[in-house]
């Protein structure tokens, strides 16, 4: 059977459906050249991003960044901490030899060894009926009331990707013969949207991270590139580590290099940093769901593949070689010490299940790689992996990313669009592919409410209120 004709709204010119794998390096020159070819044609935000703005998303944490983590004094006890790093966030012990650990604190230092005069010390709780985490949650009302199960629940939605015109530049674009094109970040879109009025419609409090198909940083292209030539190719030192490794020291030395990485770094780093600000400055998410679509390698052929799976990720799996750079190091601390990992796995298990009901698709094989690290015996659905978006994002974060885009059913109901009820795709009936992948994450957050709610309780009622009958 034909496929259905492809939707408008997630469709576009030719460019270079090379999906690129997070935290990976560019590949070759005639990427960045294609890359470079690419020309949005959307209009940026109107506003304009200073360049001390823009360096502010970039630079390496500073003394005063390191001293503010002792905020979370008394927030974790050591046997928490250590759990934390051993078993989740540094497996491969790259942290500890920047760390002085004792029953009473961690000290941070700024080599290994450890060496150099401390950054922070962090003071343990004394046990778990003390920390000042739980504490503070049991201040709060319990999620949920009658005709809305998830009132009180704070939830961020993330859309990967930008999408529309940008699409080939953020290099998340394919073409599939006989199908048409599909653009991850429009695909990433539909699902929030749909999410957001069904997660509202239930209660929660939501923040749709972006509501259209451009950069949530507020530069124009024309207006970041020739700045961040200039940055590439005359002061790689203002790049932190992490980002002199990426780019400086792999432009080749072309215009059209350079350009390719100048986009590069704004729909990857720029972008993932200024929408995690944007949360940071105006909602404070009890979780954050990332809203992401899989594929196979054979889509940067626009090849097809026969089998479907499916794949969630929390935040964990640090390399060594990744926390040798001082960015990497503090947010892994500062995740651990808001003491993320219990709340992501419980939800992610939870929305991998209903995932795996609906679907019924088996998961991606990560297990124990050489990237990932398995939080729950004997579940392949949920790894821990250090992608930009768990790290970058404060408190918990859930990267959903389920169905492989070129599996020619869920190709074609891609392309059919959302819509209500059943249609007939590749000769089967079939729901809105978006309105199910929403399904899943509501079904997913409703089963988490006792994750949620583990340590608050009803607010005290006064004796004035009990005798007038409050």
């Amino acid at each position: 059977m034909r496929p259905p004709a492809p939707n408008p709204a997630l469709t576009g010119r030719p460019a270079s459906p090379w999906r690129l794998v997070p935290g990976r390096t560019l590949r070759t020159l005639g990427l960045l050249a294609c890359l470079a070819c690419a020309r949005p044609t959307a209009q940026a935000a109107p506003d304009r991003a200073t360049e001390s703005e823009i360096y502010a998303l970039i630079r390496d944490p500073s003394s005063a960044d390191w001293r503010a983590l002792a905020r979370f004094n008394g927030s974790i006890t050591r046997r928490e901490f250590e759990n934390s790093l051993n078993r989740v966030f540094d497996p491969w012990s790259g942290l500890r030899t920047y760390l002085k650990i004792d029953d009473s604190s961690v000290t941070v230092y700024p080599q290994p060894g450890p060496r150099g005069a401390p950054l922070v010390t962090v003071r343990f709780a004394r046990a778990r009926w003390t920390s000042t985490r739980r504490l503070q949650a049991s201040w709060r009302q319990p999620i949920g009331v009658p005709g809305h199960p998830l009132a009180g629940l704070h939830v961020a939605i993330e859309p990967a990707d930008i999408g529309g015109a940008w699409a080939a530049l953020e290099d998340r674009s394919a073409e599939f013969p006989g199908y048409g094109r599909i653009k991850e970040g429009d695909l990433n879109l539909i699902v929030g949207r749909i999410l957001r009025d069904k997660l509202t419609a239930l209660g929660a409090d939501v923040f749709l991270v972006r509501d259209r198909a451009e950069p949530i940083l507020p530069i124009a292209r024309e207006h970041l590139l020739p700045f961040v030539e200039h940055l590439l190719r005359d002061h790689p030192e203002q790049l932190p580590g992490a980002l002199r490794s990426e780019f400086a020291g792999r432009v080749f030395r072309s215009p059209d290099a350079l350009r390719a990485s100048a986009g590069l770094l704004l729909t990857k780093t720029l972008e993932t940093r200024a929408r995690a600000a944007l949360v940071r400055e105006n909602f404070k998410p009890d979780l954050t769901i990332v809203l992401q679509h899989d594929a196979t390698p054979e889509s940067s052929r626009g090849q097809l593949t026969p089998v479907n799976r499916n794949i969630f990720f929390v935040d964990g799996a640090y390399l060594p070689k990744e926390l040798r750079h001082s960015e990497q190091r503090f947010r892994l601390l500062t995740k651990v010490f808001e003491h993320v990992s219990p709340l992501e796995t419980e939800v992610a298990v939870a929305v991998a299940d209903r995932f795996q009901r609906a679907t019924g698709y088996p998961p991606v094989l990560y297990g124990n790689s050489a990237t990932t690290r398995l939080v729950v015996k004997g579940n392949l659905y949920v790894v821990a992996r250090n992608l930009d978006f768990n790290r970058e994002h404060d408190g918990p974060v859930v990267v959903t990313e389920p169905y492989f885009m070129n599996q020619p059913e869920t190709l074609a109901r891609l392309l059919a669009g959302d819509y209500p009820g059943v249609r007939i795709i590749a000769g089967h009936p079939c729901r809105s592919i978006f309105r199910e992948y929403a399904d899943c994450v509501v079904d997913g957050l409703l089963a988490s409410r006792d994750a949620f709610n583990r340590g608050r309780r009803p607010a005290m009622t006064s004796q004035r209120d009990r005798r007038r009958g409050g």
